[in-house]
């Protein structure tokens, strides 16, 4: 069945409330689990009541109209809701571009510390040693997330991608956008047995201790 709930119920965009009921009883009758034995009659019959239930609230149904969620869902995620981002990456550049899968290895975020100083250590300049909590190569499984004899496996849903596409309709027709997988978190790759020492994340965090210059002169806040 369609993701449009008007193709769902196979009624027209400007049907009124009546035919709108009319069709989703018919369909409900003919789905339900307690009357068809077919095992993907649930399924359709959940797809029809969901159909239903949007087309039947004016305002979901006013909300799908003009593109968005009519169930408020945000867009993040895995989920496959519609911002107007979503349309102005389509049209101007980006939307639709492929970024492949995200590397499991990636640099940090920049660390800001606080660090008092001596008035004649800001003055003449020093060298500070600081201790600090950083994420490092775990080396029971030498990044890579899996547990020995282990290794991690093409995702199914992506197909190695890293990414999933979503089609929405919207006022300004059809939108296409590329959202991370959620299954795989963007990476392309599952991990069945994850590294115990890291839990699949390739790294573990460590406490390390490095020297920090303090060059001469140096202004408060610098």
């Amino acid at each position: 069945m369609s993701n449009d709930p008007y193709e769902t119920l196979g009624v027209a965009r400007d049907a009124d409330d009546d035919t709108i009921k009319r069709a989703y009883r018919k369909l409900a009758r003919q789905y339900h689990p307690d009357v068809n034995p077919d095992p993907e009659s649930q399924e359709h019959f959940k797809q029809v009541t969901n159909a239903y239930e949007v087309l039947s609230d004016p305002e979901k149904r006013r909300m799908y109209d003009l593109g968005g969620d009519p169930f408020g869902r945000a867009g993040g995620g895995g989920g496959a809701g519609f911002s107007f981002t979503d349309v102005m990456d389509a049209f101007f550049g980006g939307g639709a571009q492929s970024r492949g899968p995200r590397p499991r290895m990636r640099r940090g975020q920049d660390a800001l510390v606080r660090m008092q100083v001596e008035l004649a250590e800001a003055a003449f300049g020093t060298t500070k040693e600081l201790k600090v909590d950083t994420a490092v190569l775990c080396n029971s499984c030498s990044g890579s997330g899996a547990s020995e004899g282990s290794t991690p496996v093409t995702c199914d849903t992506c197909h190695g991608r890293g990414e999933v596409q979503y089609v929405q309709r919207s006022f300004l027709g059809e939108v296409r956008t590329l959202r991370p997988c959620g299954p795989c978190r963007g990476y392309g790759e599952i991990i069945p047995s994850p590294c115990r020492e890291c839990g699949g994340d390739g790294r573990i965090r460590s406490r390390r201790s490095i020297s920090v210059k303090i060059p001469q002169g140096v202004d408060t806040g610098t």
